[in-house]
């Protein structure tokens, strides 16, 4: 015997749990007969199912599997499909609206026991789906059902009694109720999951979807509401899109077990799409180091970029690696970066960059020997992958931030702007020009102890990499160092006179302090998007504010995406999120996320709205950068199980 739900017996007085759990087996199976089995729900709405499992017929002769009607329903719980189901077996009839909250039928303290088989031909089972009537083939059986109560002395009282349930056709319900399915025979399990809305397609694996959907792997907004949040400091990019001869080429680092970081588990996954979504390649890479850093599309290269603690604090010790590849992922090249006063490559910070000619510059992080954290800065010649800036490799690079949360590159000529959120030296989100040729020092930056080692030829009077000058677009108020800034940045874009930031702000009237825990005051943790406009001649800056969490209760807003349209014109792309905070103690802030819509924005580059807020539904963004494909702003994620691709139609 098998209970159709666990028995939840709560003893009040002994404040204890006892689970009672019946089991029944179908044995002696015989050919071509239609048999009792156990499946388990693998589909989009199993996380709601606690149950996890069906009762159904097999009619393995002509492939059918045949469900309780309970059980079909209560595996779309959670989905878009969910429904108020009204069974009556005696008349054969069914009542489905969906849109509805689904009641299961069996309560705590009640059990099942199914026929080991049934005989003869499948009837039909009259449906109701929202109004219109349909006929699905199916059985109406009996079944013996044990329920459990207590009396008034805390004992336990049992009772049996039978009652009829249907079972009906599977793969005919669900192509009634426009759902996908499909199921495995052999390994009794089933999937169910609803459609895919407008503007979204599934990037697809080649594969069936009970092999290959995982909705374990969803992305959630809990996910990318980190940094823009609450968690101080970014990380790398795990996914990158880019388009080649028409095709769609997604990147995405697969990790394994976290206690093993040299793991064979650690790959890289190389995708290619053709416009519908359909897989025409698959590469897979090694990691070549302990953790992934990030990836760089060149003018005719690729780049993987890839890191080593260096716990021990040896100089000579590889903490980064970056590969060169061809266009086609055959690996040419590799450049190592010894020591760099570096125990953690991209702690607490990303990576992006940005090429010049022959020069690449890679903009990130890193742990400190000194127990710090600051930016990290190298430079080196895809042509013949050497480093041009190892003389500045140390704990103070020219371009020093400290701490730096997030970085980004964009070439401008013959120099390099690099975007720093810093916390302390500076506490801003600073820009910083580099200029790529070797120069003799400006005197206000000179180091003279440098210029006596020159002398002995120990280093060299031109440099490369100065800072020709930098802004200070946001000046971040509390004290330096305070990890908490109450600011994240989304995304940067260098256009044809303003170089733009995009970023999530709080309030800052509304701060009392800062610290590296938590921010002091009221709504501290609830932030609007706004956009800095920097000039690059006058270096004035703009700000623009597009929202007002104070007209939605409990309403927050991640940091900005931004896809470039051309060279006055962007597109602004943020989750808006439902949430509520509550402070446990002076270093935790537990928040609650309940639902989340995408909004996007046209602006120029002085921040004027080209367009109005729009809202969509079904969507969300994490840190994959979107792109321009097809005429549409696109961007992946894994949503209902599947990896899909968001677009966003350009008119």
């Amino acid at each position: 015997m098998k209970l159709k739900k666990y028995l939840k017996l709560f003893a009040l007085f002994a404040i204890a749990l006892s689970i009672v759990t019946v089991k029944a087996y179908a044995k002696g199976q015989k050919s071509g007969a239609i048999v009792y089995k156990r499946f388990t729900d693998i589909g989009e709405g199993s996380a709601y199912n606690y149950k996890g499992e069906a009762d159904c017929y097999t009619d393995s002769k002509n492939n059918k599997l045949y469900i309780d009607v309970d059980d079909f329903f209560n595996s779309l719980m959670g989905t878009a499909k969910e429904s108020q189901v009204k069974a009556d077996a005696g008349k054969k009839s069914v009542v489905v609206k969906t849109g509805k909250k689904y009641k299961e039928k069996y309560a705590n303290g009640k059990g099942i026991e199914f026929p080991k088989s049934v005989k003869g031909k499948p009837e039909n089972i009259k449906f109701n789906i929202d109004g219109k009537n349909i006929s699905i083939k199916g059985y109406v059986v009996t079944v013996k059902v044990q329920e459990v109560s207590f009396n008034s002395y805390w004992q336990e009282v049992w009772k049996e009694y039978t009652e009829k349930v249907m079972l009906v056709d599977f793969d005919e319900l669900a192509k009634k109720l426009d759902l996908i399915s499909d199921k495995n025979m052999s390994k009794r399990k089933y999937l169910l999951c609803t459609k895919l809305p407008d503007g979204i397609v599934e990037l697809k694996t080649g594969k069936k979807p009970i092999e290959s959907y995982d909705f374990n792997n969803d992305t959630s907004v809990e996910e990318i509401s980190g940094y823009d949040i609450d968690v101080t400091w970014s990380s790398p990019i795990k996914n990158y899109l880019y388009e080649e001869n028409g095709d769609l080429v997604r990147i995405e680092c697969k990790e394994g077990d976290e206690k093993n970081k040299k793991s064979k588990a650690n790959k890289v996954i190389v995708n290619r799409y053709d416009k519908t979504g359909n897989l025409i390649s698959t590469k897979t890479l090694d990691y070549q180091g302990e953790k992934f850093g990030g990836f760089y599309r060149g003018e005719d290269y690729n780049y993987l970029i890839f890191g080593n603690d260096n716990r021990e604090h040896k100089d000579n010790k590889e903490v980064v690696r970056i590969v060169k590849y061809d266009r086609d992922f055959i690996e040419i090249a590799k450049l190592s970066v010894n020591g760099a006063y570096t125990w953690e490559p991209f702690g607490a910070g990303s990576l992006r960059c940005g090429e010049i000619g022959n020069i690449i510059l890679v903009h990130t992080a890193r742990g400190r020997y000194d127990g710090h954290q600051s930016s990290l800065t190298i430079a080196f010649d895809e042509d013949d992958m050497s480093l041009l800036n190892a003389d500045d490799l140390g704990a103070f690079q020219r371009d020093h931030v400290s701490h730096s949360f997030n970085q980004f590159v964009m070439p401008e000529g013959n120099e390099f702007i690099v975007i720093d959120h810093g916390d302390g030296y500076p506490r801003s989100i600073l820009a910083n020009w580099l200029i790529t040729e070797p120069l003799i020092p400006n005197f206000d930056y000179i180091d003279w102890w440098e210029l006596e080692q020159a002398e002995e030829g120990k280093y060299s009077y031109f440099k490369r990499f100065l800072s020709s000058k930098k802004k200070e677009i946001l000046d971040i108020p509390g004290g330096g160092g305070a990890n908490q800034t109450g600011v994240s940045i989304g995304s940067a874009a260098n256009m044809a006179n303003k170089v733009l930031v995009g970023v999530n702000r709080m309030d800052y009237s509304k701060a009392k302090s800062f610290n590296s825990y938590i921010i002091e005051g009221k709504d501290v943790y609830k932030r609007d998007i706004v956009l800095y406009s920097l000039d690059k001649n006058t270096l004035e800056v703009t700000e623009n504010k597009y929202t007002d969490y104070t007209k939605d209760k409990n309403t927050t807003y991640t940091a900005p995406k931004m896809v470039k349209l051309d060279d006055t014109r962007v597109m602004l792309i943020w989750n808006k999120l439902n949430m509520t905070w509550k402070k446990l103690n002076d270093q935790i802030i537990i928040k609650n996320l309940k639902t989340s819509v995408l909004q996007y924005l046209i602006v120029d580059e002085n921040g004027k709205k080209l367009s109005e807020i729009k809202t969509v539904k079904g969507m969300i963004i994490a840190d994959e950068t979107p792109i321009i494909y097809n005429n549409k702003v696109v961007w992946s994620q894994y949503s209902g199980g599947r990896l899909v691709l968001n677009q966003i139609p350009l008119k």
